[in-house]
């Protein structure tokens, strides 16, 4: 059993959880980390137990107390803190939450891409676009996912148009339609980034249509987006590349 200065210091560490200054929270992160690593099973407890909190921060910080833990802390009941930071206001936070999500998902691969899935469609756009970001690092397939894009690069929110371009790049087996989507958003998205992810993204689909390549040709001589113009010109040496080497 801990002796009462123990159990006082880590009653103290788990309230400063929920501190609304980043440097505390994360001291008391990191003094409780090392305490659990010591060997004492009560920290890996009680912070299971902060997940469950009605404090955000005080849910956030222990999912990600539980994750530098590691092995043996970090599981499944840490999902519902993780896909709620993904949502967070500050990025910072966004993007741990997003890597212990992939962490998370490599050991948990069905039940957290359908949870990814899910959050693809949030009434939030950070947990939209977090989540696109996991899907794709995950390298989840499947049928959903083409009906998961083509509602993202429909989106009002450029940054999610973006991670779903990233995440169609990516991919290892191209879904049929892919080229299609990433075609209309050269040709029609409003936001010059869009446009210009979208011409990168299809030098990567050695299946490009011949509508594609037009309109791949046709960007790289625009003169009024230079940068356009170059992502064009790299999709078109890439594609070229490709076909050279099935020959």
């Amino acid at each position: 059993m801990l002796k009462q200065t123990g159990t006082t210091a880590i009653e103290k560490l788990m309230r400063e959880l929920g501190d609304a200054r980043k440097s505390v929270q994360r001291r008391a992160i990191d003094e409780l980390v090392a305490i659990a690593a010591s060997g004492n099973p009560v920290v890996i407890e009680k912070l299971r137990g902060s997940i469950a909190s009605a404090d955000r921060r005080m849910r956030w910080a222990g999912a990600y107390a539980l994750g530098q833990i590691g092995a043996g802390a970090f599981a499944m009941d840490c999902a519902d803190a993780l896909c709620e930071a993904m949502s967070d206001d500050d990025g910072d936070i966004r993007w741990a939450a997003t890597g212990l999500m992939v962490r998370l998902g490599r050991e948990n691969l069905a039940p957290i891409s359908a949870r990814l899935l899910k959050l693809a469609a949030d009434s939030d756009r950070n947990a939209r676009k977090m989540a696109l970001y996991c899907i794709r690092d995950l390298e989840i397939a499947g049928p959903e996912l083409l009906a998961v894009v083509e509602r993202a690069v429909h989106d009002s929110d450029a940054h999610v148009r973006l991670a779903a371009l990233g995440l169609l790049s990516r991919l290892r087996d191209t879904p049929e339609g892919a080229a299609r989507i990433m075609l209309e958003c050269l040709k029609s998205d409003p936001d010059a980034g869009v446009r210009r992810a979208a011409a990168s993204a299809l030098g990567n689909i050695q299946s490009a249509t011949a509508d594609a390549m037009t309109a791949l040709t046709s960007a790289a001589a625009d003169r009024s987006d230079e940068s356009l113009a170059r992502a064009a010109r790299g999709a078109l040496e890439r594609l070229g590349k490709g076909r050279l080497e099935k020959r």
